[in-house]
């Protein structure tokens, strides 16, 4: 779990971020491993919370089966590492095609073209002793993003282990990941990748809690309570949702072939929004799932209570939950715990009457949390942090 004071979002991976291998229970946050967690019944890729220092942000969705089939992605930036046997043929697919179910889960496929729309990020270690990597993907030739044109690509790399045992991945701010992605992936980088399509889907996150919109006034008292209880929820935030995601993992090979102008993101409408706020939106969720989307208007923060009783706007797991849904805005693509630079930190907002003009971010499924995970705090909302102002930074 962060520790980190009231107000800020976080600070994610040490130089080395030292990960156990604990539990807990489903926070309304998205910082936990859920109970029982052991990855997604289809063997996928996971998501976890924003790792910091001791704190273990989950298992990342390994696979049960892990190692079975699976080509090990240990190499450098740019390559990856190689199995005892000659991997299955790549079948060249596009991102719609694995979105819509076209093409079959637990296939190896090859992506052309593919337009990166975020930085490489650090999403979780696994039980078998490997850090996860991700990088958001848009399919090529857009000048705006749409359904079904984004997926997010899990690489890994191998992860060292500290004198008691404990699993350790590099920092990024620092250090380099080791998996085939390069380092310094950017925003419009045109890749070619080979890899596997998952889908993440925990069995851990609560049917009770999926099957029910804890946000519904419409619903009985009792019942909700219940769901706002198991989800570790309160009436104000977000409920967890058993809804998964479509991903590409294993990723074998990453070659950059260019550059270009990164697609912009598409304005939800009033109806989007709200099925973005429905735990339950399986068909929305599968569409937009990974695809870097726009919120604009008015966005007022849902206030919470600090430990000293005051009021703030942002949560004690580096969350802002905007009204109208509540949708979360989540720090977990640039965060990285014990950063020296603030732009891997988390947003400041101390004036508590502060409203948002816009947040743009990535519709990502972290620990049962449908949320928006925007890729910089200074760009991506409006207003910015008050340290993008104060400290005229120039985040990547």
């Amino acid at each position: 779990m962060r520790s980190r004071d009231v107000g800020l979002l976080g600070l994610g991976v040490l130089c080395a971020v030292v990960v156990s291998i604990g539990a807990g229970g489903c926070q309304p946050e998205g910082n936990t491993r859920p109970p029982g967690w052991s990855g997604g019944p289809e063997g996928t890729a996971g998501q976890g919370g924003s790792g910091a220092g001791t704190a273990s942000a989950g298992d990342g969705g390994r696979r049960d089966d892990e190692g079975e089939g699976a080509t090990a992605t240990t190499g450098s930036a740019g390559g990856g590492g190689g199995g005892t046997e000659d991997p299955p043929a790549a079948r060249v697919a596009t991102i719609e095609e694995i979105t819509t179910g076209v093409v079959a889960r637990d296939t190896v496929v090859e992506l052309k073209g593919v337009v990166a729309m975020s930085q490489k990020f650090f999403i979780d270690d696994t039980r078998s002793g490997a850090c996860l990597w991700g990088v958001f993907l848009s399919s090529p030739n857009l000048t705006e993003t749409a359904a079904n044109s984004g997926i997010l690509a899990v690489s890994r790399s191998e992860a060292s282990t500290d004198e008691n045992g404990g699993v350790v991945c590099p920092s990024l701010e620092n250090a380099s990941a080791g998996d085939p992605f390069p380092d310094d992936v950017a925003p419009g980088d045109v890749l070619d990748i080979v890899g596997e399509t998952t889908f993440f889907s925990s069995s851990s996150c609560s049917d009770a809690c999926g099957d029910l919109d804890c946000n519904d006034e419409s619903d009985p008292p009792e019942t909700a309570d219940t769901c706002r209880q198991d989800c570790g929820a309160s009436p104000e935030l977000v409920a967890q949702s058993a809804v998964g995601q479509y991903q590409v993992e294993w990723i074998k090979s990453v070659t950059r072939t260019g550059h270009v102008e990164a697609p912009k993101p598409h304005v939800l409408t009033a109806e989007e929004v709200m099925k973005l706020s429905s735990p339950t939106a399986t068909e929305f969720f599968h569409a937009w799932g990974g695809v870097k989307v726009r919120l604009e208007g008015a966005l007022a923060p849902v206030l919470r209570t600090d430990s000293m009783g005051e009021e703030v706007v942002v949560g004690a797991y580096g969350n802002i939950h905007l009204e109208g849904g509540p949708v979360q805005v989540g720090d977990k693509i640039y965060y990285i715990g014990g950063a020296q630079s603030a732009c891997y930190r988390g947003p400041i907002y101390s004036d508590v009457n502060v409203v948002f003009n816009r947040v743009d971010g990535f519709l990502y499924n972290n620990f049962c949390i449908w949320s928006l995970q925007p890729a910089n705090k200074c760009t991506d909302i409006d207003p910015p942090s008050e340290d993008c102002v104060t400290d005229a930074l120039m985040c990547p």
